[in-house]
């Protein structure tokens, strides 16, 4: 009989497993045996952690979705004393769990789910002190900045090394003081 320590071990290997499966071979092609097969249980065993595959697919979006707001949620309690530094080193963590995790956008993408608010409160903090129009210029030129930095880092045109990630560093304080 497992424990509940087990239960959740299990559980966390199936969703970790799941990102993979989807990482591999899409949310449509999706299977529950591959990735129970991955885990080392049966076919059968999934369905004592989730009630179907649509309900699988929604845990593994929820633990993504965690991972990231747990670093985003860290950084800013680190610069909560300072809107435009959380804004910058938050926007520059993004860049970062996203070229590191690129199945992480691919399985959002994929399952239709709409980008993340990546700065949670960072951006709104730094733009109470901002004009409604720079405001809303901002909550769109930003994400811009960010999701085409990821791009090029993936596609090999912007150095992932320390020069690449200064450059990436001086767009985005560029774009924050401009605002």
């Amino acid at each position: 009989m497992e424990n509940e320590f087990e239960k959740e071990t299990l559980r966390d290997r199936l969703i970790v497993a799941g990102i993979e499966e989807i990482a591999t071979h899409g949310v449509g092609h999706f299977s529950l045996r591959r990735v129970a097969s991955a885990c080392g249980i049966s076919c059968a065993a999934p369905y004592r952690h989730f009630a179907d595959k649509e309900s699988f697919i929604r845990e593994i979006l929820l633990y993504i979705e965690k991972q990231w707001k747990l670093l985003r949620d860290e950084i800013l309690r680190l610069f909560s004393a300072d809107p435009l530094r959380a804004l910058t080193e938050v926007s520059l963590a993004y860049v970062r769990f996203s070229v590191a995790n690129p199945h992480y956008r691919r399985i959002l993408r994929e399952a239709g789910v709409p980008r993340a608010d990546f700065a949670g409160e960072a951006l709104s903090e730094f733009c109470k002190t901002k004009s409604e129009e720079s405001a809303a210029a901002l909550a769109y030129r930003l994400p811009a900045l960010l999701y085409g930095t990821v791009t090029m880092l993936e596609g090999g045109e912007l150095s992932n090394g320390e020069e690449g990630w200064r450059e990436i560093r001086a767009a985005v304080e560029e774009l924050l003081s401009r605002a």
